[in-house]
C-alpha cells in the first residue's frame, strides 16, 4: 500500500513485484500433500501425542454456559524490562524461541494451579510451511493458519531451566511445524484417518503468539497502528 501510494503521489504508474503462489494453487498443493507418503508417516506421531493421558481443566460449574455471550476476558501485560528479558536475554542463554518460554510458563502455571504436570494445548501457527516445491507464499495475501495439538508434559521436572529445555525439545520434534495434523484430519481421502483424528481427545486451551508488531512497521512508514479501540 505504501509503495503504491508513493508512486501515485509522484504521478507515476503503480508498479509492484510479481504475485506469488495464489491461494487457489496453495489449496491444490495441500490436497496433493494430503495424499503423500511423507504425510501418512506422520499419523503415528499425532496418534501417540493424543493417546497419552491428559486431565480436563477443572471448572466451577460443570455443564454451564459455553457461549459467546458468556465469554469473559482477562488481560495482563509485562513491563518493558520484562519484555526485553523475554525476547532478547532468555533466548541467548537457552537458545530458545519465544514460544518455548511462553509455553513453559503456561504449563508450569497449570501445574501449580491443578497439581497436574501434563496439559494438552492447541497451538496456532502462521501456516505458510514449506511443504511443496515451486511454492512461494511470501507475497500471497490471506489468512494462512495451522492449528494442531501438543501435549506439554513436565513429568517430574519443575526446575525452570530444565523445564524450558524439555518443552523446547518437545516443540522441536513436531513435524513440519504441525501443518500435517489439519491436512490429515480434514483433507485425507481415507475416512478412517479422518475418524481416528476426530475422535481423539481435544484440547481445551488454545495458544497463539501473534508476534512483534513493532517490527512490521518502520518508523519512517506512512502508515502506523491505529490508536482507536478495535471494538
Amino acid at each position: 500500500m505504501e509503495t503504491a501510494y508513493q508512486q501515485l503521489s509522484l504521478i507515476e504508474e503503480v508498479v509492484l513485484p510479481a504475485k506469488t503462489t495464489s491461494f487457489g494453487q496453495w489449496s491444490q498443493k495441500l490436497r496433493e500433500y494430503a495424499r503423500s507418503t511423507a504425510l501418512q508417516q506422520e499419523l503415528d506421531y499425532w496418534q501417540s501425542q493424543l493417546l497419552e493421558p491428559s486431565n480436563p481443566l477443572p471448572v466451577d460449574f460443570a455443564g454451564g454456559d459455553n457461549t459467546k455471550a458468556s465469554v469473559q476476558y482477562v488481560s495482563s501485560h509485562l513491563s518493558s524490562q520484562e519484555t526485553q528479558a523475554l525476547l532478547k536475554e532468555v533466548p541467548q542463554i537457552y537458545n530458545t524461541q519465544i514460544n518455548d518460554v511462553l509455553l513453559t510458563a503456561l504449563v508450569q502455571a497449570y501445574a501449580k494451579w491443578t497439581g497436574q504436570s501434563t496439559l494438552l494445548v492447541e497451538l496456532e501457527g502462521h501456516g505458510r510451511e514449506d511443504i511443496a516445491s515451486k511454492v512461494n507464499l511470501s507475497r500471497t495475501v490471506g489468512w494462512f493458519t495451522t492449528v494442531f495439538p501438543v501435549l506439554l508434559n513436565l513429568g517430574d521436572t519443575f526446575d525452570q531451566g530444565n523445564a524450558l529445555k524439555k518443552v523446547k525439545e518437545l516443540l522441536r520434534n513436531i513435524p513440519n511445524r504441525g501443518i500435517g495434523y489439519g491436512v490429515l484430519r480434514y483433507l485425507s481421502d481415507e475416512p478412517l484417518i479422518n475418524e481416528q483424528l476426530r475422535t481423539l481427545p481435544q484440547a481445551e486451551v488454545v495458544f497463539n503468539y501473534l508476534g512483534q508488531f513493532d517490527q512490521s512497521i518502520w518508523q519512517s512508514s506512512l502508515f502506523d497502528l491505529a490508536q482507536e479501540s478495535s471494538g
